[in-house]
């Protein structure tokens, strides 16, 4: 499972160490497993051929100590308002269990579970059976009493008049021109009559929103203020008040008080939208979004900035300015990652007259004038004539170029071209000719942008394997003492499945000819900018991120299964969809899908070449986790990911009529 991290890189030179077995406590897995897993680690420094079909693990040897232990609910008397409940425990591998009047799974873990245990209301006495090959039997009983569903934590009655006050927005500071809409509101007793005002301005009516279903009062309070025009006003809140309702039907009518107040936690200002307000980007790939929102990976983003770009700033909400690009677009910048430019600085604006396009070595270099620092966005796609590219959008800018200087050096590069897409926006394409990028990178140097556009390893001829010669970097997601991912429901820790199965898929490739670059070494835990680094430094072909998922167990532990694939950009799908197919065919494990434009930074940042990343299976499933715990479906495993690596490959070649 993926996780985000300070992206600060910081260079290491430690040795390759082998994978830290005295960090796994054999208390985390069920008697004989850890047998299994010395058995794969031993297997992964091996040099030779992997098998060609998985055969499942004959079942660990019957542990002297036969247990029954319950892991959920880990009390023997339990109360819930639901109308069910999963259970889960730990037992010898070969036992049998039975959970009341159905039997349970149980895995070579020793795990069992059964999902979704019906209850009554009242209380339910649900026994536990376990039996041993050996016929010894164990039984716990546990209790688990169904109450009604608690009051919501807010449905003020019609006996008293209130506002929730955590509800009252806005809940952050926000500066607003002209035009811009203000949501207004709270929430509090239902069918009473609202009104808010700012400052001492006239109160205003607050309507109440009506439940779509039954068309009652919902008790939800909202209006959308529109900001005038105006000169700068300093911030200050929304105070709003509930008045009862004099003629109010049933029981909508409140008693106590007559009125009651708030206000709101955030203050407003409003900004003159003649003045000029500029920001200039402090850190280095400061991330500039679509708009505000919580996404657990972060983004999309619109961009990342260079340090030094101006940005103009036309609002604020909360930690976040509003920027405008270009007329009628608009982007967010963290208050974190700018300062504000000296006063009298101006905006600035850019015009280029020419462009130059040549090649070296490792690339074709497409180099742009960039005079003044504006705001760019640097995003792989596709031409409408199906082809590669790469689109530059420059936004405070108009068209000027007249000079597209393409030398004959350059390979991948057929055409660059300029659009004037809108007011104050400039479009730069740079075409490929084919329909494969390899990767690219761009930096701001000398005042100009290059975009260095790399070019296709050679492949070996068939019959040679398409894999010989080609530099993997590999990353074992997660690691070090304080990063251990996702925890299985025996106890396993992510950082270990992860570990022993990227040695393992190492091997497999180098016994196919290619060179494995290692990013994540050991037990150590490297930056996610750090591992993006080591496998650029090496100068990799091909980057592909070893993971395990995890999803909640509330509507069952077996509810969520399966292995998928997922690539952040356009030209990384098919090299993505290839391995998910290939885990398909060769696992049997259900399928959690191919995802595309996903945000971990190791697959989103490293665009020298293509990345993807492979999310196993889950870990809290207690059959996924005890597949990825065995040494040999975890050989046939890394055995799909070389296959659909060379699959893919086999196409690539097959296309350049090699």
């Amino acid at each position: 499972m993926v996780n985000r991290s300070a992206v600060s890189a910081r260079k290491s030179s430690s040795p390759r160490p082998l994978p830290l077995l005295s960090q796994i406590s054999p208390r985390q897995f069920a008697p004989g497993l850890l047998v299994a897993l010395v058995a794969g680690l031993l297997l992964g420094c091996a040099q030779t051929p992997p098998v060609t079909e998985y055969t499942p693990a004959a079942p660990p040897a019957p542990a002297a100590e036969f247990t029954l232990q319950l892991i959920n609910p880990r009390q023997e008397t339990s109360t819930t308002t639901r109308d069910f409940v999963n259970i889960l425990g730990r037992t010898s591998p070969d036992a049998t269990v039975r959970v009341g009047d159905q039997a349970a799974s149980v895995f070579a873990t020793g795990i069992f579970v059964r999902d979704q245990v019906p209850l009554q209301p009242g209380e339910n006495r649900i026994a536990i059976i376990a039996r041993a090959a050996d016929g010894r039997q164990l039984e716990r009983v546990v209790t688990v009493t169904r109450g009604v569903e608690p009051i919501a934590d807010f449905k003020p009655s019609g006996d008293a008049l209130a506002i929730k006050v955590e509800s009252v927005e806005p809940a952050h500071d926000v500066g607003l021109i002209r035009g811009d809409v203000l949501a207004l509101g709270f929430r509090g007793t239902p069918g009473q009559m609202a009104e808010y005002r700012l400052g001492h301005s006239d109160w205003q009516p607050l309507p109440e929103v009506r439940d779509l279903v039954s068309d009652q009062p919902s008790g939800q309070y909202r209006a959308n203020f529109v900001v005038p025009a105006g000169a700068d006003s300093p911030g200050q809140p929304i105070q709003f008040r509930l008045r009862r309702a004099e003629f109010a039907p049933g029981d909508s009518s409140a008693s106590g008080p007559t009125v009651v107040e708030a206000t709101s936690r955030g203050q407003v200002s409003f900004w003159d939208e003649a003045a000029l307000r500029l920001v200039r980007v402090t850190d280095e790939g400061a991330a500039l979004s679509f708009g505000l929102h919580e996404v657990r990976l972060g983004g999309p983003y619109r961009a990342e900035l260079p340090a030094g770009t101006l940005l103009r700033v036309v609002g604020q909400r909360g930690d976040n300015y509003r920027i405008q690009l270009a007329p009628g677009m608009d982007g967010w910048v963290s208050r974190r990652d700018v300062d504000w430019a000296a006063p009298g600085t101006p905006l600035p604006h850019l015009a280029f007259t020419s462009i130059s396009i040549y090649g070296e070595t490792a690339a074709d270099q497409v180099v742009i004038p960039y005079g003044a620092p504006v705001p760019f966005a640097v995003t792989p796609t596709t031409s409408p004539g199906g082809r590669a590219a790469i689109e530059v959008d420059f936004f405070g800018a108009h068209h000027a170029a007249t000079w597209l200087s393409h030398r004959h050096t350059a390979r991948v590069v057929r055409e660059v071209t300029v659009q004037q897409v809108a007011a104050d926006h400039v479009r730069v394409r740079v075409e490929l000719h084919s329909r494969q990028l390899w990767g690219y990178q761009w930096a701001v140097t000398n005042n100009a942008l290059r975009i260095s556009v790399r070019r296709p390893p050679l492949l070996a001829p068939p019959p040679a394997s398409p894999l010989q010669g080609l530099t993997i970097a590999l990353e074992a997601g997660h690691g070090g003492p304080n990063n251990w991912g996702a925890r299985g429901v025996s106890g396993s820790l992510e950082k270990d499945i992860n570990r022993m199965a990227v040695d393992e898929l190492a091997r497999q490739f180098e016994a196919a000819g290619a060179r494995i670059v290692q990013v994540r070494e050991g037990d150590t835990n490297p930056t996610l900018a750090e591992r993006v680094h080591r496998a650029i430094a090496a100068n990799a072909d091909l980057f592909i991120s070893v993971h395990a998922n995890s999803a909640g167990s509330e509507r069952g532990y077996l509810r969520v299964s399966g292995t998928s694939t997922y690539y952040k950009w356009p030209f990384c799908r098919d090299f993505s969809a290839a391995i998910h197919a290939r885990l398909l065919a060769h696992t049997g494990l259900d399928d959690f899908g191919n995802v595309g434009n996903f945000n971990y930074y190791p697959i989103r940042a490293n665009t020298w070449m293509l990345s993807m990343l492979v999310e196993q299976a889950f870990m809290s499933n207690p059959a996924d986790e005890a597949k990825m715990l065995d040494p040999g479906f975890r050989q046939q495993m890394m055995r799909a990911v070389v296959l659909g690596t060379q699959d893919w490959l086999e196409q690539i070649r097959a296309e350049a009529g090699r």
